[in-house]
């Protein structure tokens, strides 16, 4: 499945600003914004509802392998891990 960068960073920046309960528009928050940062300030605890939100809105599981040597540091990187996820769901 091929998903338009546009489409996921958006739903991606919608999904942290709810979840970091930020006082944001979605919008205004730049792709390179730190997830920990003092913007939106999630927690571990907050990146786990984060990836729920996530499989739940592109309706698909990340595989656990694509965790391995990758980290999660900002609104780009959750948007990368969509796409890699996409690519990964059979057709």
């Amino acid at each position: 499945m091929i998903l338009d960068r546009a489409t996921v960073i958006a739903t991606v920046k919608d999904i942290v600003v709810t979840e970091a309960r930020a006082a944001v528009e979605p919008s205004a928050v730049p792709d390179g914004e730190p997830l920990a940062g003092p913007l939106l300030n999630v927690s571990s605890m907050g990146l786990l509802g984060i990836l729920t939100r996530i499989e739940d809105a592109f309706g698909s599981a990340v595989p656990d392998d694509l965790f391995a040597g990758r980290s999660l540091k900002t609104v780009a990187d959750l948007a990368d891990l969509v796409s890699l996820t996409a690519e990964e769901t059979p057709r």
